[in-house]
């Protein structure tokens, strides 16, 4: 086991031989392994516990068990009480449970060290997918848990990805390691626990070493759909969309595709689009059905001749944040974004993708409409500019002025999308992370 561990962290660059870390550690029998097969590895670990004030007295004993370890083995430890019940305002409490540990984790990456490992390992990735298959979260879905997450001040890492909950149990044993458990991994009203305990033995019943496969799988799945995104990406470029908001594609182009489904699901991001639609869509295209019209989410999809128009009343840009420990990937309305490293940076790519160092970044990043009175520096104008002035210079209509938006960094406007980068931001070639970010633009696409 320790020798997996060790080809996970030197595979995925999670550590330095002999680097310290924060260990999340809750109590339970994962990170209290982890903690164990880090400091037999030679990590000095410093203990993090979150305390979630879920289940009474028990959490009180979770966080003074955690505690008692850590002062036992004269290891560094904080804790902090969070109230998840309190935060969950449209989200569930899990979510919100999720939301306050990693605000929190960030904070201590920002004292040092820099990296936090988290106790995830195979059994955990499996029930991922299989959740986000049930779910139908699309080629994003396929990735599962990461095993490095980037964020501003520093990384959150998973050194036994590659280890089953079985291997951890009898690791826990032969080294009598002691842990609580929580009863609340058995609680059928929480659907990852019946894939657990449902769902995932009785795959493994009709068919002996299932759990070995779909964990071989998960990894295959994640390089395929990190492919695929950038095939889908390059082909949708194509794709052009007037001032007036309506988008063409070729026919020629949909009968073609390799990957109908997905350019669709990628061009149509944010439109509440539901698959089903698509099948009839990419149906009506295949039999040449001209003339045929479907509502479709915010879009009305008309089939002409040649190509296929999407118009009509497309969702109106909304306000969204992009926060640090989502900044690996991910999608809303009409941006997408991922982090890179500097050698992946692609050019020209257009006005339309925006390369910003991640190190020059405040996080939660804001996308918003623009507003009068916003001004932006942008990259080679030696001053600021009232973003308004840029739109009537670059001849965007008044009707399109209105679906405009602009990316805000610690209040600072850093992309005016599909047009400016702001001076200051832009990744260089000394950049050590890079937040790639695109977006499908109305008005400015021509740009």
């Amino acid at each position: 086991m320790l020798a997996e561990v060790r080809r996970t962290i030197r595979r995925h660059r999670m550590l330095q031989p002999g680097a310290p870390l924060w260990v999340a550690v809750s109590g339970g029998i994962d990170s209290m392994v982890l903690v164990h097969v880090l400091r037999q590895l030679g990590h000095p670990c410093h203990i993090a516990h979150v305390d979630h004030g879920l289940r009474g007295s028990e959490s009180d004993g979770d966080r003074m068990f955690v505690e008692a370890l850590a002062k036992h083995e004269g290891l560094p430890f904080r804790s902090v009480r969070v109230d998840p019940k309190a935060a969950a305002k449209g989200i569930s409490v899990q979510m919100a449970a999720r939301d306050l540990r990693y605000d929190w984790f960030r904070d201590l990456l920002t004292e040092g060290p820099p990296v936090m490992a988290l106790g995830h390992h195979r059994d955990d990735a499996v029930e991922t997918l299989l959740i986000n298959l049930m779910r139908g979260t699309g080629s994003l879905g396929w990735q599962g848990i990461p095993p490095v997450t980037m964020l501003q001040e520093g990384c959150l890492c998973r050194p036994m990805l590659g280890i089953s909950r079985k291997q951890i149990a009898a690791y826990a044993q032969e080294h009598g390691i002691a842990f609580r458990e929580d009863a609340s991994n058995s609680d059928p009203k929480y659907l990852r626990n019946r894939v657990r305990h449902e769902l995932l033995p009785l795959l493994e019943n009709m068919r002996p070493g299932a759990a070995a496969v779909l964990a071989r799988e998960v990894e295959l799945l994640s390089e395929l759909s990190k492919t695929s995104a950038q095939q889908i990406g390059r082909e949708a470029l194509s794709v052009k969309q007037a001032v007036d908001g309506t988008m063409r594609i070729p026919l020629a182009q949909l009968r073609e595709s390799q990957a109908p489904h997905l350019l669709l699901m990628h061009l149509l991001r944010g439109g509440a689009v539901h698959p089903g639609q698509l099948d009839q869509l990419i149906e009506a295209v295949q039999q040449g059905s001209t003339g045929a019209q479907f509502r479709m989410g915010g879009f009305t999809a008309t089939l002409a001749k040649e190509h296929l128009a999407f118009h009509g009343a497309a969702p109106a840009p909304e306000e969204f944040s992009i926060a640090a420990n989502e900044a690996g990937q991910g999608q809303h309305g009409r941006f997408s974004w991922r982090t890179c490293m500097p050698h992946e940076m692609e050019f020209p790519m257009g006005k339309n993708t925006a390369w910003l160092d991640m190190a020059k970044l405040q996080f939660p990043l804001v996308v918003r409409p623009w507003q009068p009175g916003d001004r932006i520096r942008p990259v080679g104008l030696g001053g600021s500019k009232l973003v308004s002035d840029m739109l009537i210079d670059a001849g965007v209509p008044r009707h399109a002025k209105g679906k405009v938006q602009v990316v805000l960094s610690g209040g600072e406007l850093v992309w005016l999308a599909g047009l400016r980068v702001a001076q200051g931001f832009s990744a260089g070639s000394r950049a050590e992370i890079v937040l790639r970010l695109d977006f499908r633009g109305e008005g400015v696409h021509h740009l």
